[in-house]
C-alpha cells in the first residue's frame, strides 16, 4: 500500500509502480500498459477535481491467483467515468471499452474506490489441448491391452460420471451466465440517447447483416451433409409459429428451471433495457447485475481451465468405447467453415467495393494488419487497438462511429461465429443420426444467431453456448467433446472473419450516416 498527493510526479510513481508489480506478478504486456494508461488518466481527473495536495492510495493485492489494483481518495463523491456530455479522451474511452476487466468505480465511507481485476498471462489454449489429445491417443492405445472388464469399468465407472457431472455443471452456469453478460451489455451502451442517436441504427444493422449472412452460410454448408429428414417432411406453419410464441415465457423464473435459452435471452434484454430507460433510477439493480456478471464469470474461468482434462477424458472414454471414428466423420465441420468464411469474405468485399467504388487491392491492404493479428491470436482484444485505428485512419470511418461501434461490434457482431454452431449443428446432426425437420433447421436458425450475439466474451464463453445449442437441437452431449477440440482450431478463423465483417459493415454504417471520408477510404497509402 502506498500513499502519495496528487502532483504530476506522484501519479507518474503510482503508474510506473502499478506496470511494475504487474510485470513481476506475470499480467499480460498488453494488459500492464492499458491499466498503466488508465492509472494515469484516472488520477488526473482526480487531480482536476479535487486538487494536487490531495491525497489518494494506491493497494496492490494477489490472493488465490486473482490480482487486484485499488486506487482510493477520500472526499465527495465523483465518478472519473461519468463523463456526461463531455468530450472522453480517446485512451480512456478504449480503455473502458476493451480491458480485459473494465475498471470498477465505487463510492463507499466517504472515499472515491476504483478496482482493477487484471489477467495474468495464460499458456496457449492451442497447446493445452493439443497436448490434452496427444496424451489420451496414448493412453487410450495403452489401454487396449489392458482387459475388457478394465476397461468397461474405466468408461462407465469412473469417466462416464465425471463427464456428466462436469456436463451438469456446465449447464448450471449457462443460464445466468448468458443472461447476466445479455442483461449488462445491454445497460452499458449508456443510456437512451446514445441508444436513439447511434445505437439503434447500428445495432439494427448487425442484427439484419448477421441474419443474412448466416441465412447465406446456411444455404452453402448445408449441401455438404446428408441429414436424417423427418417430420413428414414438409413445413407445418403452426408448429413454427408455436416455437416463436414460446419464447416469450409465462413467467420470469420459469426459463432459468427449465433452462428455456431463448426465453433466458428474451428476459433479459427486458431487464436490460428496462435499466437502460430508468437510468440513474435504477443504479442498484445495474450495479447488481454488474457485481453478479463478474461473479458469474469468474466461476465460469475457473471451470473453463479444467477443460483440456475434460477433453482428455472424453476423449479416452471414445476410444475405450470404440467411439473414436466421430473424429473422422467431423472433417466435413472443417470444410463447411471454410467454406461459409469465404462467402461472408466475399459478399463484404463486393458490398464496399462496389457501394463505396473502392479498388478491392487497397481495402484489402488496409483491413489486412487486423485480419492477420486476429487470425494468428484468435483474440479480438488483441487486434483491438490496430482495428480502432485502422477504422479511423486508414478507412475514414468517424471517430463517433469508430468509439462507439468497435466495442460495442467486437461483442455481438460475430456473423463467424453464427455460421460455425450452425455448420456444428448440421456435422453433429449428420453424426449422431438426429432427425431433421423444417421446425429443426429454423430453431438451428434461429439458436445460432442469439448465442452468436449472447455468446460472453470470455475464456470458457463457448461452452456453455455449445451445451444449450445441443439442448435446443436434441444432439447428444457426447457431441461437445468433439466439439470443443475443434473448436479451438475453428475460432482463429472465425475471430478473423468476425473483424473483417465489422470493419466493413462500420464502413457502410458510416456512409449511410454521411460520416465517412470517402478520399481517404480510396486512398492507397
Amino acid at each position: 500500500m502506498e500513499k502519495w498527493t496528487l502532483s504530476n510526479e506522484n501519479i507518474a510513481r503510482a503508474s510506473a509502480l502499478a506496470e511494475k508489480n504487474l510485470e513481476e506478478w506475470g499480467v499480460d504486456g498488453r494488459n500492464i500498459l492499458q491499466i498503466r494508461l488508465a492509472v494515469e488518466e484516472t488520477l488526473l481527473k482526480y487531480q482536476e477535481t479535487f486538487g494536487t495536495e490531495a491525497v489518494f492510495v494506491q493497494k496492490h493485492t494477489r490472493r488465490f491467483q486473482r490480482i487486484r489494483l485499488e486506487l482510493s481518495l477520500k472526499g465527495e463523491q465523483f465518478d472519473p467515468f461519468d463523463t456526461g456530455e463531455e468530450e472522453q479522451s480517446d485512451v480512456l474511452r478504449g480503455l473502458l471499452s476493451n480491458m480485459g476487466v473494465a475498471p470498477v468505480w465505487q463510492y463507499k465511507n466517504g472515499k472515491n474506490l476504483i478496482l482493477f481485476t487484471p489477467k495474468k498471462k495464460k499458456r496457449s489454449q492451442m497447446a493445452s489441448m493439443a497436448l490434452s489429445v496427444a496424451l489420451a491417443l496414448l493412453c487410450g492405445g495403452l489401454c487396449r491391452f489392458l482387459p475388457e472388464g478394465v476397461r468397461a469399468f474405466l468408461a462407465e465407472d469412473l469417466i462416464g460420471p465425471v463427464f456428466n457431472r462436469f456436463m451438469g455443471l456446465l449447464s448450471a452456469i449457462a443460464g445466468p451466465m448468458v443472461f447476466l453478460s445479455v442483461a449488462w451489455g445491454i445497460y452499458s451502451i449508456g443510456d437512451m440517447a446514445t441508444m436513439g442517436r447511434i445505437g439503434k441504427r447500428m445495432i439494427g444493422r448487425f442484427m439484419l447483416m448477421t441474419v443474412l449472412l448466416t441465412l447465406a452460410g446456411c444455404g452453402a454448408v448445408m449441401p455438404l451433409f446428408s441429414l436424417k429428414a423427418g417430420g413428414g417432411g414438409k413445413f407445418d406453419f403452426s408448429e413454427l409459429f408455436q416455437m416463436v410464441l414460446d419464447i416469450v415465457p409465462g413467467n420470469f423464473f420459469t426459463p432459468f428451471t427449465e433452462g428455456n435459452p431463448l426465453q433466458i435471452i428474451f428476459v433479459a434484454v427486458l431487464i436490460g433495457m428496462a435499466m437502460l430507460i430508468l437510468g440513474n433510477k435504477a443504479t442498484a439493480a445495474a450495479s447488481m447485475v454488474e457485481q453478479s456478471n463478474y461473479i458469474v464469470q469468474l466461476i465460469m474461468e475457473a471451470v473453463s481451465s479444467f477443460v483440456p482434462l475434460f477433453v482428455f477424458g472424453s476423449i479416452l472414454n471414445m476410444i475405450l468405447g470404440n467411439d473414436f471414428s466421430v473424429f473422422l466423420s467431423a472433417y466435413k465441420l472443417i470444410l463447411a467453415m471454410l467454406m461459409g468464411d469465404v462467402i461472408l469474405l466475399a459478399a463484404y468485399l463486393v458490398l464496399v467495393c462496389a457501394g463505396r467504388k473502392v479498388h478491392p487491392r487497397v481495402l484489402l491492404k488496409k483491413m489486412m494488419p487486423t485480419f492477420l493479428i486476429a487470425l494468428t491470436t484468435a483474440s479480438s482484444s488483441a487486434a483491438f487497438g490496430v482495428n480502432m485505428e485502422c477504422c479511423e485512419k486508414d478507412l475514414g470511418i468517424d471517430r463517433r462511429i469508430v468509439n462507439f461501434g468497435v466495442p460495442l461490434g467486437q461483442a455481438i457482431f460475430m456473423p463467424g461465429v453464427s455460421v460455425m454452431f450452425l455448420a456444428v449443428g448440421f456435422c453433429m446432426a449428420e453424426i449422431y443420426g438426429v432427425t431433421v425437420s423444417p421446425v429443426w433447421l429454423a430453431t438451428a436458425f434461429l439458436i445460432s444467431i442469439v448465442l452468436a450475439v449472447a455468446a460472453p466474451p470470455i475464456p470458457g464463453g463457448a461452452l456453455t453456448c455449445y451445451t444449450i445449442l445441443f439442448v435446443q437441437l436434441k444432439i447428444p452431449m457426447e457431441a461437445i467433446a468433439v466439439t470443443i477440440a475443434l473448436n479451438v482450431i475453428l475460432e482463429f478463423a472465425t475471430t478473423a472473419v468476425n473483424l473483417f465483417c465489422l470493419q466493413a459493415e462500420l464502413v457502410e454504417l458510416a456512409a449511410g450516416l454521411k460520416m465517412l471520408d470517402m478520399d481517404r477510404l480510396r486512398e492507397n497509402n
